[in-house]
């Protein structure tokens, strides 16, 4: 297949698209933007960040190897057509109404024709302008354009970052004298691939393909019992110093497909990790246990009273401790102080999130983990279970850059995996089939049903990827007051804080929502943030060092499927439902009345062009009746197809575990029904959605099963349940 590449026609138009979302300022909208008050930002970067266009600094360039890179051929059609047509006079007369070629159109009217897709009616024209709007903007402020904008006020500063008070991540040399000093000596892995220089056959004990939550755990109690373990993962390992912690280049090389998975049907945004340590390596330290009545509903509406009986909670105290999780001493950042603040005048619920870090006190880069750690604070997959596998009395193999077909079966019995592997020269890909009577798939709740499906695994019940639970999250941003000290939600570490104000959910089912902060880099944060016009966009940005940020995370009930299209290639559907639609405007209400409780002098909600101006402080009457109204109206609005995005970072499922072979694909053992020796062991085997962060509780049902796994080994006993 030929690589896919852009039409200088196309190229054209994907410029002028770069120049219409990052737009260059006129002299009177520069003036009036420097106006705006803001604290400890040189107004000269600002006046740079007016005047950079997204050509100037490569945009369009990146936007395209994004999506050369990550995406399906299908969807890299459909936006080829798209930049086809507004390239032409017919094809824009039919999407904006405009007789003319886009790149031909004025400034002005290229912002009108753009708009004219952000509002349309028709779901298809919003779902075009939402994909390339997030994407461009995602590019432009979330790399580092410190060596290669023109514009930049000075050397060796970004003036797009630095206009927004965001001071990047640190040097590596900074860096390495603070992990010296407090003695995170880095573990170094060996990675099989530079064993391999032809097509190989090897054979092992158990093979475990993935590497995160569920794999390293099997891995890690596995070799400690004698097995030899080998751990394919299809991701790059990445050292602390390979890591740049910049935003957009970890969204490239360590999230899966870059970031850039989303729902066929629903446009739901889905961010997992695709690099050796799997999601630990990019994921939040918010560690929080199963909680009890999720576990007693899996015991007994689903059979399994290992869930309930102390078996499970000796599980998650062991994996607690290997992960140094402890609520002890933890200091929050100025989004967490919001979110506080807000709770604690209105009375909310709300506690402090156990975090899985080495130092829990005031942690400089705390905020950059979804970027990877460099710190080795965060207490990762790699920095606990892969490092006790490979220092096992039989050390376990691991191999990265390792995509795995399918795995090897016959008469219902597994017998190893077929990959293709990169070799020595770190270029050139082989044939690698690893024989092994264990197989143990940890590939996630998108990424492990796939490959069942690739492998034709026996599915007489069609189970295998369905009751996809997706966690979907909404979320509003509140602006702070100039005199309020300054929130910079980039800095310390994230998610500290958790209300369970409206847990119980609109139902009082316990399928209801938590209330968390996120964490905002520039790159997430614009593009989430409403566009109306390039200038209101970017005084909209400038407001990014004072805003704080709360999302919505519900526990959905109803679940929707993972398929693979004719390539093999896993694809999400996802359905929103009514009771995930009222779940969602309830936590929404709530976190709008937080930030007002807080201070909040502005609301910025995907539903509203504008930002939401509050009264002041003093005027409490008039804040109360602006927030009931914008209240009524999100109720009202709800959230539209391509017009106020749904994302996920929670995915499970897809493999759901049970006593009944027909409602289920593995057993209460994480052995498939089907195929015996055949073990999915990772989110994907929840029997329902957790409503809490799952990294805790896959690694409590990975240290289970894996204990399972050792004593039947050990005494020859077949898998039962």
């Amino acid at each position: 297949m030929a690589a896919f590449a852009l039409s200088d026609g196309q190229r054209e138009t994907l410029r002028a698209l770069c120049d219409t979302v990052i737009s260059r300022l006129s002299e009177e909208e520069v003036a009036e933007t420097l106006r705006i008050p803001l604290a400890d930002v040189d107004p000269e970067h600002v006046k740079a960040f007016c005047k950079t266009r997204g050509s100037d600094l490569g945009v369009p360039e990146a936007v395209e190897a994004a999506l050369a890179t990550h995406l399906p051929a299908d969807i890299q059609r459909e936006l080829s057509i798209l930049l086809t047509a507004m390239g032409t006079r017919l094809g824009m007369l039919v999407l904006t109404g405009f007789a003319s070629s886009f790149a031909a159109l004025t400034p002005e009217q290229r912002e009108q024709a753009v708009t004219g897709l952000r509002t349309s009616a028709i779901s298809t024209k919003r779902k075009a302008f939402m994909s390339l709007k997030s994407l461009i903007a995602l590019k432009t402020m979330g790399l580092d354009w410190s060596k290669t904008n023109p514009l930049n006020h000075g050397k060796e500063a970004s003036s797009i970052w630095a206009a927004l008070g965001y001071e990047g991540p640190a040097p590596h040399a900074e860096i390495e004298a603070l992990t010296k000093a407090a003695g995170r000596e880095e573990f170094v892995y060996t990675m099989l691939n530079s064993t391999i220089s032809k097509d190989t056959t090897l054979t092992f004990d158990v093979v475990i393909v993935g590497s995160g939550c569920g794999g390293s755990v099997v891995a890690a109690q596995m070799a400690q019992a004698g097995k030899r373990v080998l751990v394919l993962d299809k991701g790059p390992y990445f050292k602390r110093r390979d890591m740049s912690s910049v935003e957009g280049e970890a969204f490239d090389k360590m999230y899966d497909r870059g970031g850039l998975i989303t729902s066929e049907d629903t446009g739901i945004s889905i961010l997992s990790g695709s690099c050796f340590g799997g999601g630990s390596t990019i994921n939040w330290a918010c560690s929080l246990r199963t909680q009890d009545h999720v576990k007693k509903e899996w015991a007994t509406e689903y059979g399994m009273p290992m869930f309930a009986d102390g078996t499970f909670d000796a599980a998650l105290d062991a994996v607690c401790s290997r992960l140094h999780v402890t609520i002890d001493g933890v200091v929050h950042n100025g989004s967490n102080s919001v979110l506080l603040k807000g709770c604690e005048k209105l009375g909310y619920e709300v506690d402090t999130a156990p975090q899985n870090l080495a130092d829990v006190s005031w942690w400089q880069g705390g905020g950059f983990v979804s970027c990877g750690d460099r710190y080795g604070n965060k207490q990762t997959a790699t920095e606990t279970w892969l490092k006790d596998a490979a220092l096992a009395q039989t050390p376990a193999q691991f191999a990265d850059r390792c995509e795995v077909e399918s795995v090897l079966h016959k008469g219902g019995v597994a017998q190893g995996v077929k990959a293709h592997i990169v070799g020595a020269d770190g270029v050139t890909k082989y044939s690698l089939v690893v024989n092994a009577p264990i197989v143990v798939v940890s590939c996630g709740s998108i990424q492990s049903p796939a490959l069942l499906l690739r492998s034709k695994i026996p599915d007489p019940h069609k189970q295998i990827g369905k009751n996809l639970r997706l966690h979907p999250v909404t979320g509003a941003t509140g602006v702070m007051p100039k005199d309020h000290e300054p929130v910079r939600s980039w800095q310390g570490a994230p998610m500290t804080t958790v209300s369970n104000v409206v847990a119980a959910g609109p139902d009082n089912d316990m399928y209801g929502s938590k209330l968390e902060c996120p964490i905002v880099h520039p790159g997430i944060t614009s593009a989430l943030m409403p566009w109306k016009s390039g200038a209101e966009f970017k005084k909209r940005m400038l407001n990014y060092p004072s805003t704080a940020a709360i999302i919505v995370l519900t526990r959905d009930k109803y679940g929707g499927e993972v398929r693979i299209d004719k390539n093999g290639v896993a694809r999400v559907y996802y359905k929103v439902g009514d009771h995930l639609v009222r779940s969602l405007l309830q936590g929404l209400e709530k976190a709008l009345r937080l930030f007002e409780a807080a201070g909040a002098e502005q609301i910025v909600l995907p539903q509203f062009d504008e930002p939401v101006i509050l009264p002041p402080l003093s005027d409490p009457k008039g804040r109360e009746k602006v927030l009931e109204r914008i209240i009524k109206e999100t109720q009202d609005i709800k959230f539209p197809l391509y017009k106020v995005p749904l994302f996920s970072a929670h995915q499970m499922g897809t493999c759901r575990m049970g006593t009944d072979r027909r409602a289920s694909v593995v057993k209460p053992t994480c052995e498939a029904w089907e195929c015996s020796g055949l073990y999915v062991i990772d989110a994907s085997c929840f029997p329902t959605s957790s409503g809490t962060n799952p990294m805790i509780t896959t690694y409590g049902i990975a240290y289970m099963a894996a204990q399972g796994l050792v004593q039947r080994q050990a005494s020859s006993l077949p898998s039962r349940y």
